[in-house]
């Protein structure tokens, strides 16, 4: 039988957790959109696009949802949830892990509310079916390239012409809460 050896080939970074929560929330900040895996009473995975609302320092995810939607009898059966952000842009990419609520707080809906939220929820900040989804976050990966979109191109292109797999330099990060 063979020995599967795994290698991490991004480079760590010797930073604060701090320091890192803070580089991940500046990056959510940026790509606000992401997709959020929960699972029904079966055990069925679902995966839904959602937009982050606003990041707490101390690990909190705030979303708007539906109160009468598949997501809040889902969070209700499980509540263990993955969010994944992708800026494919940067090369930069996210998976959170935390523990979802649907809750009705009317104060933190008028807090976070958009204008752009009332295309799913025309009642406004107040809407009887309008929900916040709070995700208390538990840990995060995080990779990050070091190099721009120009250079990774070279970088493939060099290995395509040489027959050679590129390297795959960049910074993977684990961020506990």
């Amino acid at each position: 039988m063979n020995d599967l050896a795994i290698e991490v080939p991004a480079a760590q970074e010797d930073t604060s957790q701090d320091t890192r929560r803070e580089e991940l929330f500046d990056r959510l900040k940026k790509t606000p959109t992401c997709m959020l895996i929960t699972h029904d009473a079966s055990g069925s995975a679902h995966v839904r696009p959602m937009t982050t609302q606003q990041v707490e320092p101390a690990g909190i995810v705030w979303m708007f949802t539906s109160v009468s939607g598949h997501l809040a009898s889902e969070v209700a059966a499980h509540p263990a949830v993955l969010l994944t952000y992708a800026d494919t842009g940067d090369g930069a990419y996210a998976a959170l892990r935390g523990h979802a609520v649907i809750m009705r707080d009317v104060e933190k809906q008028r807090e976070l509310w958009t204008a752009l939220a009332g295309a799913w929820f025309p009642g406004g900040a107040e809407d009887p079916d309008l929900a916040l989804l709070r995700v208390t976050l538990s840990f995060a990966e995080q990779w990050e390239p070091t190099s721009g979109k120009v250079v990774q191109f070279l970088e493939i292109a060099a290995a395509a012409l040489t027959k050679s797999v590129p390297d795959h330099d960049g910074v993977y990060r684990r961020i506990d809460f």
